[in-house]
């Protein structure tokens, strides 16, 4: 790909992410990822896998080194984020959709939060970061409970930002999809607090929270989760756009106006 064509792509790719690509662009754009699939590693800079799975880490103070895992690895985990957003942003609502079809089943655990130190031109690497990126190896792998453990020992040890927002909103995403909505809840409502400076973490919070809430019956506080969401216009905008539609027919009044 020659440099004039990959920034066009870079463009439409953070274009689309900040929502600015109107539903024929984002066909396009989607279109031609299914014909060139290499465009795979232009995306893999925003959703921040393959740099993470694919350096080597030095051996951290608690005794574990983050292997490197193989390609197909981060490949998958960056296709199954193209496929979510790609539905998420194409998919129309029938005025008679169920409420249960328009909320999220299963997270995809793409969305696990990990070490920013991956960006960082010095690479340098903290324990909580180690157990943040040890927590992700551990859900990608399946082992789940591993993971929770890695990321309730980050919230014991290392509890402040921008760490802790992390962490619970690593456990409520695996919680959400064990399910134990309740508990995924608590976790999201922490994360959602704490989240200081990261819009992305505040709003995936929020907008799973809402989706929490509506599996366990609570339309009136789910509500209001993904209206925060919505506010926030970025990648889960048209999702909460439509749920919170949803929501307003429900519940019988348009409290949460939104256009």
């Amino acid at each position: 790909m020659n440099n004039s064509r990959e920034l066009e792509i870079r463009q439409r790719i953070d274009a689309y992410i900040k929502g600015r690509l109107n539903e024929e662009e984002i066909q396009d754009l989607w279109n031609e990822i299914a014909k060139n699939p290499e465009l795979l590693d232009v995306l893999e800079l925003e959703v921040n896998i393959k740099t993470l799975i694919e350096r080597k880490v030095q051996k951290n103070t608690i005794g574990a080194r983050i292997n490197k895992l193989p390609t197909w690895t981060w490949r998958a985990a960056a296709a199954a984020v193209i496929i979510i957003i790609a539905l998420i942003q194409l998919f129309k609502v029938d005025p008679s959709s169920d409420l249960n079809q328009l909320v999220v089943q299963k997270i995809n655990l793409g969305e696990i939060e990990t070490s920013d130190g991956v960006r960082a031109k010095d690479l340098r690497i903290t324990t909580a970061d180690s157990l943040l990126n040890l927590g992700f190896e551990a859900a990608i792998s399946g082992n789940e409970k591993r993971a929770l453990e890695l990321f309730n020992e980050v919230l014991n040890d290392f509890d402040e930002e921008p760490y802790s927002s992390k962490a619970f909103l690593n456990k409520g995403i695996i919680l959400y999809n064990e399910p134990d909505y309740e508990a995924a809840i608590l976790a999201f409502r922490e994360a959602a607090s704490r989240a200081e400076s990261s819009r992305m973490i505040t709003e995936k919070a929020y907008w799973y929270l809402g989706n929490a809430l509506i599996n366990v019956g609570d339309l009136e506080a789910a509500r209001e989760a993904v209206f925060e969401a919505y506010q926030l216009d970025g990648v889960f905008r048209n999702p909460a756009f439509r749920l919170l539609q949803k929501l307003n027919e429900e519940i019988g009044d348009e409290t949460f106006y939104v256009e």
